[in-house]
Parts: C-alpha cells; structure tokens; sequence
C-alpha cells in the first residue's frame, strides 16, 4: 500500500507545472536606483518578490532578498510590449515605487526592457533591466 502511495506522489509530482523564477535587474545609468523582480513563469504577471534601493534606503518583500524596509507586491500588469509593477507598503495603504518597462522583443522573446523607476518621495529614474 505505501508504494502505490509513494508512485502516486511521484506521478502527480511530475504532473505538476514547474514553478521556474527568474530576477529581473534594472538599474538606473549612474547606479543610484534599483529594483529588483524575482518574477514566476506564468501567463500572467507574477511577481513572487522585489528589492528596491536608492541611496542608503532599500526596501525587500522578505529578508532573504536583502536588508530593509518591508515592501509589497501591489498591481502588477504584463503583456507582450509592457510590464507595470507597484510596490506598496507592509499595510498596502501607500505607494512606495512604481515601475514602468517597455518590452522589445523578437519571436516572443524578450530582447531589451527599459523604462522608468519612481520611488515616491526620493525621484524617478530611466532605467534598462537585465534578466530573463
């Protein structure tokens, strides 16, 4: 009985949908804003963490993404030409930052990202992003 049981664990474990994540790097010219997306392969926008930084301030969806504040993943919109990310604070009562990227891409495959990086209170910032 515990080995139809282990063989079926094993038959819905590769069944599942793999859960494959990818860090999105984006980074303003002269080093002084970033954000960082740890984004799930879904169909939709799926933004599993963040780190963000400028100056000395950064804030982290989870401690093992960096030292910080606590952020969270508010709205998130991607399609083919353009994904749109907020981060919200711990409570999700105010804006920390938003992202705006613009996508070329060739075939479906991403080529180059860029856009811009508003944290709310500190400036926003052109950015280009590296990643998946």
């Amino acid at each position: 009985m515990r080995s139809l049981a282990a063989s079926a664990l094993i038959c819905v474990g590769l069944a599942s949908p793999a859960a494959a994540t990818e860090w999105l790097n984006c980074n303003d010219r002269y080093g002084v804003a970033s954000i960082d997306l740890l984004l799930g392969a879904m169909d939709v926008a799926a933004v599993v963490g963040m780190t963000i930084s400028t100056g000395d301030r950064v804030w982290a969806t989870h401690v093992e993404y960096g030292p910080g504040d606590p952020v969270t993943v508010g709205q998130a919109f991607e399609d083919e030409n353009v994904l749109f990310v907020d981060a919200m604070d711990d409570a999700m009562a105010n804006k920390i930052a938003e992202l705006r990227l613009f996508k070329a891409s060739e075939n479906g495959e991403p080529l180059a990202y860029g856009g811009t990086l508003h944290i709310m209170g500190m400036g926003a910032w052109a950015v280009d992003c590296s990643g998946p």
